[in-house]
């Protein structure tokens, strides 16, 4: 034919070397992962093999979940979840999928609905005891910082009164207080959330 309408296509023989030059379609994979990159056009001189990491045989479509890596001179498919996030079934603690394959053992794809959540094998379940812990523990620094506030004022009235400069207001106001903090006292964390607590007197 006096035109070729078509670029020459290279022949390779069964050692994987080109016996007649010409174009062909490579499928080229990362020289660590061996994941698949993209199919490139090679031209390809006469005694030359493929490039390193590149393939004549193309991958197949795969889905959003799944990755097209080289292994062992086929392709594979393994289960992709780079960039989705993933929880401790342990702390709950969120992170972020960067390698191919399997989800990690000790995470699972699902959020825990709170901070209280403990994982059952299957599911995310709340922990009411872990939630009890946590509220006792908010109703315990509340009451000592209260305690700590009150003692502070009722000790400078009580400075007053003792030194006999302090006016009847001010007496008065230290036996409310007393009784405010006799009231704190008396208060159960254990019973957190549902504690009544105590007016401070004005």
């Amino acid at each position: 034919m006096k035109y070729q309408l078509q670029p020459s296509l290279a022949i390779l023989d069964e050692n994987g070397f080109t016996t007649l030059a010409g174009w062909a379609i490579v499928y080229n994979t990362d020289a660590i992962t061996k994941e698949y990159l993209g199919a490139t056009y090679q031209f390809l001189p006469v005694g030359v093999g493929l490039p390193a990491l590149a393939y004549l045989d193309a991958p197949k479509e795969v889905d959003d979940d799944h990755a097209i890596v080289r292994q062992n001179d086929k392709w594979t498919y393994p289960t992709d979840y780079r960039g989705k996030k993933i929880y401790s079934i342990e702390t709950g603690v969120e992170s972020t999928v960067t390698t191919i394959g399997n989800i990690p053992d000790g995470f699972t794809l699902l959020k825990p609905n709170s901070e209280f959540d403990s994982w059952n094998g299957k599911k995310w379940v709340l922990d009411k005891e872990k939630q009890h812990q946590y509220e006792i523990a908010i109703a315990q620094s509340q009451l000592t910082q209260l305690l700590n506030d009150i003692n502070e004022e009722i000790g400078n009235l009580q400075d007053a009164v003792d030194a006999e400069i302090a006016t009847e207001q001010q007496t008065e106001l230290l036996k409310k207080l007393k009784g405010y903090r006799f009231k704190l006292n008396q208060i159960d964390v254990d019973k957190a959330p549902n504690i009544g607590w105590p007016i401070k007197p004005e």
